[in-house]
């Protein structure tokens, strides 16, 4: 998946950058899709060793391991098309092999079904880190440049800043100042969902795709 070695847009560069909005887009989707992935790796590993001695238990193992190959293909998909439509193709549903008992014995002993696994129980903590820190970095300058019509619309605010004089008898510069502000800071938000973002496609790599 994505190169954390790769080369960096420019910081206003970024705002033009349809890959720094989707990547945004899948950083604060993260924390539903990390309780869901969590949920399901718990309750599966769950179920799975506690229906491994009855008859009944080797299908359910089977098709628990079966689906975690496709949700982990559906997740390197999700991150090829919404943080880095240059990462490699994902790799094979199942395991190869030379008729279906071949391949249910690879499904077990295949390194990628466990760090799959694995995947999906980091998703929780990181996804719901990704998604806190995404809403809070976004609400600091759309805040900042919401300001002036906030005034406009509201009335100008009585302020009082010790050590500024002028921001008290010039409330509306204050304001525009607020927006450009705002404008600065918002590139850096992009630029962190972008780093955010090539990290993830980085873990997803070492865990979804390589074997």
């Amino acid at each position: 998946m994505s190169d954390l070695a790769a080369p960096r847009p420019g910081y206003f560069a970024v705002l033009a950058l349809p890959r720094a909005y989707t990547t945004l887009l899948y950083l604060l989707l993260s924390a539903p899709l990390g309780i869901f992935a969590f949920t399901f790796a718990v309750t599966g590993l769950s179920l799975s060793l506690g229906l491994a001695v009855l008859i009944v238990g080797i299908p359910f193992v089977l098709g628990f391991l079966a689906l975690t190959r496709v949700l982990a293909v559906a997740e390197s998909s999700l991150l090829r098309s919404l943080v880095d439509p240059s990462a490699p193709a994902t790799p094979a549903l199942l395991p190869e092999g030379q008729d279906w008992s071949d391949r249910v014995r690879a499904l077990i002993t295949d390194r990628r079904t466990w760090t799959s696994l694995a995947y999906f129980l980091l998703l929780l903590p990181l996804g719901l880190a990704y998604s806190v820190l995404m809403l809070t970095a976004l609400a600091l300058p759309l805040g900042l440049l919401a300001a002036p019509l906030l005034g406009l619309f509201q009335g100008l605010p009585e302020v009082s800043i010790p050590g500024v004089a002028w921001a008290s008898s010039h409330p509306m510069a204050l304001l525009v100042a607020c927006a450009l502000a705002g404008a600065l800071l918002l590139p850096l938000t992009l630029h962190l969902g972008v780093a955010l973002g090539r990290f993830q496609g980085w873990l997803a790599q070492q865990l979804l795709v390589r074997v």
